[in-house]
């Protein structure tokens, strides 16, 4: 029986085995996404690089990998050398909340009387 469709993923894995780790926990700020999107583009093009989540027991990273060695390296020494794991994540979102029709938040009373 033939196999329908790839695991894209496995694929991206096995073509960039070069990894660069970024330890900080999510969420990141858009600046920071903005930031890292352009950094890994400049180093190895917007085809070359590959982003996944990685986990080691309680720690939780983002691994940048790379087809070549000194991509990795690269991104490596951007990321220390930017500070980005030491910023703070985006605070919350303090500003109005949505409400439904009549003005309520969240989950209707639905015990009336």
């Amino acid at each position: 029986m033939a196999r329908r469709s790839t695991n894209s993923h496995a694929e991206k894995v096995k073509r960039l085995p070069f990894v660069a780790k970024l330890r900080r926990e999510p969420p990141f700020s858009s600046a920071d996404e903005r930031e890292l999107k352009e950094a890994a583009n400049n180093i190895a093009g917007p085809t070359g690089w590959y982003s996944m989540a990685g986990f080691r027991g309680d720690k939780c990273a983002r691994l940048y990998r790379f087809a070549t060695m000194s991509g990795a390296d690269d991104m490596q020494r951007w990321i220390d050398a930017s500070g980005i794991e030491d910023r703070p994540p985006p605070k919350a979102w303090d500003g109005p909340k949505l409400t439904v029709a009549g003005g309520r938040t969240g989950r209707a009373d639905t015990t009336e009387g």
